[in-house]
Formats: structure tokens, C-alpha cells, sequence
């Protein structure tokens, strides 16, 4: 199954609502998407650390207020027809997947300041208060504490490490957590990797493949998920 990267980013500005209404007017039905929190705690969509890439903004998205981030234009940089699309809250977000009937792989965005225990609280409060389905949900991080307060705060949500390890080494480590899926770098995914992560009954999913060709492969190797900016030609 396909999963648009960060809606379909190779088609509209990533981690908008105007792309996961692309991904969903394409038939996709599971989106990638990145929440992280404004200074006022609240979580928006955004990937990078700072603004200055995404929008017409500079300096930390976590020194910008929900107001003062809602003032930037995130739309224009990607395209100047997208010109005054805004950074979207996680409960508009939410709102909007469940409206279009779209599933979310969210990445729980840790970056360098960012305090996992108080993000995934707070992501926690909007996915429980918009009442979004559990089974539309897969939970997912780079970062170890952040998943361990995935399945301390949202024990019914599917859980899965983001990882670009090359080596099964890494499984040791999290044969602990009752995580779900592995989430492998496709540039570093090995048939030994791929058997080791399956063995031990995790669900294989890789980011981010942009070669259709190499989609047969891929699922040969056992992949459920393949995320990718370009979901068109996987359909083709």
C-alpha cells in the first residue's frame, strides 16, 4: 500500500491540508505527515526545525506562537499558485483525514529542543478529544523516548520506529516495546535486514521510494508500506 510523503509532496507544499486534499483526490488513502509544537504548545504540521525552507517565515518553529506561525505563508515557496496556504493544526489535520477518509502515518517530530514527553501529551489531547479511529492511525518516531510515550499515552494506537540502521543489531533494542513496524530508510534495506525485522513479527514498511520500478522488489522483500512523494506513478 502507498503512503504520499508528507501528503504528496512531489505534487503540492508538504504537511498542508491542501496536500492531503491531493492525496485524497488521487484515491491515496494513507498519508505521511509530521507534527512537532508552536512555543504555545500547541501541535501543527511541520517537519523541519526551523521555518525558514517551508514557508516565508525564518527562525524555529518552536519559537513561533500558533498566531504569529499563522502569519507565514506556506503555500508559495512550493508554488506561487499555492500562495497563502497556511501551516495547519493537528486537529484540523485530523479533522479534515477523517472527513476525506484518509489514513495517518505521524511522525512524532523530535528535533534538538523539543521535550518528547510534552509533544506527545499534547498530540495525545487532539487525537483523543477529535476522536480519530485508532485503526486510521500509525504512530511513528526516530526517537526511542517519544515511542516509549506513544504506548505509555495512546496504548491503542499502533507504534513504529523510524530507522536507518543498517545492521539487525538495532532489534535487540527494541524487543521491549510492544512496537508495530519498522520503518527503514529504502536506500539501506537489505534481504537480511528485511528477514530479521519480519522474524521477530513487525510490520516492514520503507521511506522514501520514488522509483516504481523498484516497487516489485520491494514487496518482495516482505514491505507492507512504501512511502513516497509521488504516488502517481505506482498506480500506473
Amino acid at each position: 500500500m502507498i503512503i504520499g510523503h508528507r501528503g504528496v509532496a512531489a505534487l503540492a507544499p508538504e504537511n498542508t491540508l491542501l496536500g492531503i486534499n491531493a492525496a485524497a483526490d488521487l484515491g491515496i488513502k494513507w498519508v505521511e505527515l509530521d507534527v512537532q509544537l508552536t512555543r504555545d504548545n500547541v501541535p501543527v504540521l511541520f517537519h523541519d526545525e526551523s521555518v525558514n525552507r517551508c514557508t516565508n517565515g525564518i527562525g524555529r518553529l518552536d519559537l513561533f506562537t500558533l498566531a504569529q506561525l499563522r502569519e507565514l505563508d506556506a503555500g508559495a515557496w512550493f508554488n506561487a499558485r499555492f500562495e497563502g496556504e497556511k501551516v495547519p493544526t493537528l486537529e484540523e489535520t485530523l479533522t479534515l483525514c477523517a472527513q476525506r477518509g484518509i489514513s495517518i502515518n505521524l511522525e512524532i517530530k523530535c528535533h534538538s529542543k523539543t521535550a518528547p514527553g510534552l509533544l506527545v501529551e499534547k498530540v495525545a489531547e487532539v487525537i483523543k478529544s477529535t476522536g480519530y479511529p485508532n485503526e486510521n492511525l500509525l504512530l511513528s518516531s526516530f526517537s526511542l523516548p517519544a515511542i516509549e510515550h506513544c504506548l505509555a499515552m495512546l496504548p491503542d494506537c499502533r507504534v513504529g520506529l523510524i530507522t536507518e540502521q543498517t545492521s539487525p543489531a538495532f532489534l535487540d533494542d527494541i524487543e521491549p516495546l510492544n512496537i508495530f513496524s519498522v520503518h527503514c530508510d529504502q536506500r539501506h534495506l537489505s534481504l537480511e535486514l528485511a528477514d530479521a525485522i519480519l522474524s521477530r513479527g513487525y510490520q516492514l514498511n520503507i521511506w522514501t521510494l520514488n522509483e516504481a520500478r523498484k516497487a516489485q522488489y520491494f514487496r518482495g522483500l516482505g514491505v507492507t508500506h512504501i512511502i513516497t512523494d509521488d504516488p502517481v506513478p505506482f498506480s500506473e
